[in-house]
């Protein structure tokens, strides 16, 4: 038996309400787990195959450098990995923080269905996980909110599954995992049309495939060759996707849709929406359904989460780049049980504290569909 070291830390600042915009929670005993939420015939499909959804970097070159992106010392006292038991969520992560809400983003189910399971297997399993964790871990606190998973091989099955469970009201957003076919495309407008029908955002995040399996979003120029290469430029796929969105009208057509990017930085947004700015002035004729300022879309319909902060030496020029990027632009996210993790107690504190509340609380409580 593994016991976990006893941890204290210090309560956050009693004025500072807090929104966890991305948590990671884990299957004790991978997909074995979700099986009593699946039809029998597909249980079996499964055992006979010997899936698993314990590991998606499969691939030795990608592997954590320290061997896991968990940290060690998140264990439960059974020795379970960290993330894997939502009492110790709470009492690890929410009660030290005082956190209003923490949102729950599963990558082991959004990795399985973007990369590693066929397209029917991906819906099955995107349902299995949803069911799992509505019926298993909300009911165990209510601040433990809920980011759906859909299968992103079918947009009429992710549909169908964001009108199967969206009622649900600790589903605060719904998480898409990407494929290498740009957020903008009409490929996606069903999942748009019945997130937008549920008050739902989507939430997008590094799936953990990505740039290793054909398919999946590839980092530009070429294939990473280490862990630090392709977690370094995982934000070009962010790049991209904002461009898509704006540039092809898509959030025109949706107005009501939002958009949180979650765990691919924020530092690259400044400079992506001056250029996107400028070439929509200079070339308005190229996509006329494109009518505002491409800030302007960005500002009303998408979110970017603080986590990885990317901290320069001088902490004063961190806080020169969020004024200029808004803070309203932002949303506070951990990133819990990874070992690159913010805690709210550490990020941010050379903010005022008008705009760290945007930014830890009001952002997200707007955003997100919180109920």
């Amino acid at each position: 038996m593994v016991m976990v070291e006893e941890r204290t830390r210090p309560r956050a600042e009693s004025a500072l309400k807090v929104i966890d915009c991305d948590v990671h929670p884990t299957l004790k005993g991978g997909l074995k787990d979700v099986y009593p939420y699946m039809p029998k015939a597909w249980v079996q499909r499964f055992l006979q195959k010997k899936a698993s959804a314990q590991s998606i970097a499969l691939t030795m070159k990608y592997q954590h450098p320290n061997g896991s992106a968990i940290r060690e010392d998140t264990r439960d006292a059974e020795g379970h990995v960290g993330g894997s038991d939502p009492k110790v969520v709470v009492s690890d992560l929410i009660e030290p923080f005082n956190m209003e809400a923490v949102v729950l983003n599963c990558l082991q189910a959004g990795g399985t269905v973007a990369a590693l399971a066929s397209t029917d297997e991906g819906t099955v399993i995107a349902s299995a996980f949803n069911d799992f964790f509505i019926n298993e871990w909300l009911p165990v606190d209510k601040r433990l909110r809920y980011a759906l998973t859909v299968g992103p091989l079918d947009p009429a099955a992710a549909a169908a599954e964001i009108r199967r469970v969206g009622k649900q009201p600790q589903i605060a957003a719904v998480s898409v995992p990407l494929i290498n076919i740009l957020m903008g495309n009409r490929y996606w407008w069903p999942v748009y049309a019945a997130a937008q029908e549920f008050d739902l955002p989507i939430l997008v995040h590094p799936s953990g495939a990505d740039s290793i399996y054909q398919g999946t979003p590839i980092s530009s120029g070429g294939i990473p060759d280490s862990y630090i290469e392709r977690y370094v430029t995982l934000c070009q796929i962010a790049e991209s996707n904002v461009n898509s969105l704006i540039c092809s009208g898509t959030l025109e057509h949706f107005p009501k849709l939002r958009v949180m990017f979650a765990e691919f930085g924020f530092a690259w947004l400044l400079a992506l929406l001056w250029r996107m700015d400028r070439t929509w002035r200079q070339l308005r004729h190229e996509t006329p359904w494109v009518k505002k300022s491409p800030i302007e879309y960005a500002h009303q319909q998408l979110r970017f989460t603080t986590q990885p902060l990317d901290e320069p030496e001088n902490a004063a020029d961190l806080g020169k780049m969020i004024e200029m990027i808004g803070a309203d632009q932002l949303c506070f996210s951990t990133d819990y049980p990874h070992w690159d993790n913010d805690m709210p107690d550490q990020s941010l504190r050379m903010l005022s504290m008008a705009d760290r509340r945007k930014i830890f609380y009001d952002n997200a409580a707007k955003f997100l569909r919180l109920g």
